[in-house]
């Protein structure tokens, strides 16, 4: 059997999954996987290189135990406030010996779609068809084996930071990890959790972690938006902490009990509730529920919905997604945060857990691994297109202005793919 290994690196924790891939099925079987805390990452970027490849190292090392092989290679979830995306038009001629579009056009014109104009800071990781065009009729998701002469397509292109993956490179270099290919944690966290029906009829998908969220919007089940917001679960954790005058821990415990609370005790009206059953080590007995939710988490997770809702209106995605918006990672179980979102938004608001991949693994089954999860199913699903897959070292550098190191035969055959019937 293949094999794949996964490694997201997040701001609280660096997961390492490993899996068997069934040729005939196509299907992942997890055989190894772990989970350590980060340390020397910031909101799923790396500000300490040698305790992020401690950290890295220790997970790596952990899932290659259980899977009792070693990983030389892996795909990497990123994420972090350095994800940024735009829409791009991509168009070329169709073979004028047959007119029916084939693998190679798509090929051609996605790689059309790629030529934009980037900072030199800049790196494409993903291009992602919406819709092809076949002589001005457009709406076709796959135009393979059609007759024409002209083929365009609508694309959403996301980039990041070269700086930041440089050092995720240099991280993963240390430890002997060749990386087969970059995906946003978003996008990634999207196969694990939406249904084929939410993706047509239009949906926000929400990735809460620790530092950061990240958004993911599909309609006519095609990605149209991508983004992060520089905010996540930690900040609601640090003002409690703040306002409570106890340790971070605490804290968490608090906001966990909080959140099973509600949910167990939804007609209660008492102001007191007993945490005596935590044990912190701040000795607490009770709290004010109406201190605690009204004074410290509405206000933390109103100025998060104040983003998104930035976001939403400047990106004019609030009609594209009907069937409402998903929440998934670890921040999913902040108290409140499902009502208040239905609230702002007027839109029906779920939560869920990732797609169950067979194997030894039931902790991904938890929301905080959806992208881990989902990066499995996407690479799976995208390794044999192109277009929608990992980066291509070269290309990028071309069009973002890095190093061209590629010798004159590599440049040449690069043109040619716009050439129609060159291969």
């Amino acid at each position: 059997m293949d094999q794949i290994a996964i490694i997201d690196i997040g701001s609280d924790k660096i997961g390492t999954a490993v899996a068997a891939i069934d040729k005939e099925t196509g299907s992942p079987r997890i055989i190894g996987f772990s989970a350590v805390p980060s340390k020397g990452i910031k909101k799923s970027q790396i500000i300490d290189i040698n305790e992020a490849s401690k950290s890295l190292e220790e997970s790596i090392t952990q899932a290659e135990r259980m899977a009792g092989n070693r990983i030389n290679r892996a795909i990497v979830v990123v994420g972090g406030p350095n994800i940024q995306s735009l829409n791009s038009h991509g168009v070329v001629a169709v073979n004028y010996q047959t007119n029916d579009i084939q693998e190679e056009d798509i090929e051609r014109v996605i790689e059309s779609a790629r030529a934009v104009s980037l900072a030199t800071t800049r790196e494409i990781i993903h291009v992602l068809p919406k819709e092809f065009i076949v002589d001005g009729q457009g709406e076709i998701k796959n135009p393979i084996g059609m007759n024409g002469v002209r083929l365009e397509v609508n694309t959403h292109i996301v980039t990041a930071s070269t700086i930041s993956l440089n050092n995720i490179r240099k991280v993963c270099s240390m430890l002997g990890i060749d990386i087969e290919g970059f995906v946003f944690s978003g996008l990634a966290a999207s196969y694990a959790m939406l249904s084929e029906t939410e993706k047509e009829i239009g949906c926000m998908l929400l990735d809460i972690g620790a530092g950061t969220t990240d958004i993911c919007v599909y309609c006519d089940n095609a990605v149209v938006y991508t983004g992060v917001i520089p905010l996540g679960a930690r900040n609601v954790t640090n003002d409690i902490s703040a306002g409570l005058r106890i340790s971070l821990e605490s804290s968490e415990k608090v906001k966990r009990y909080l959140y099973q609370y509600k949910d167990k005790h939804p007609e209660d009206t008492e102001d007191e509730i007993s945490i005596a059953s935590l044990h912190l080590t701040e000795k607490m007995q009770n709290i004010s529920k109406k201190e605690l939710v009204e004074g410290i988490i509405y206000p933390r997770l109103d100025e998060l919905l104040d983003f998104l809702e930035r976001e939403i209106r400047q990106n004019e995605l609030i009609g594209k997604m009907p069937a409402g918006i998903i929440l998934t990672g670890g921040g999913m179980s902040t108290p409140y945060l499902r009502e208040r979102m239905a609230d702002r938004f007027s839109l029906p608001v779920r939560t869920g857990t990732p797609k169950l991949l067979g194997g030894v693994a039931d902790e991904l089954t938890q929301p905080e691994y959806a992208a881990l999860v989902g990066a499995m199913l996407f690479s799976k699903d995208m390794s044999s297109k192109q277009g929608g897959s990992f980066t291509m070292p070269e290309l990028p550098k071309i069009f973002s202005g890095g190093a061209v190191k590629e010798q004159f035969s590599q440049v040449v055959s690069f043109f040619k793919n716009f050439i129609p019937g060159s291969k």
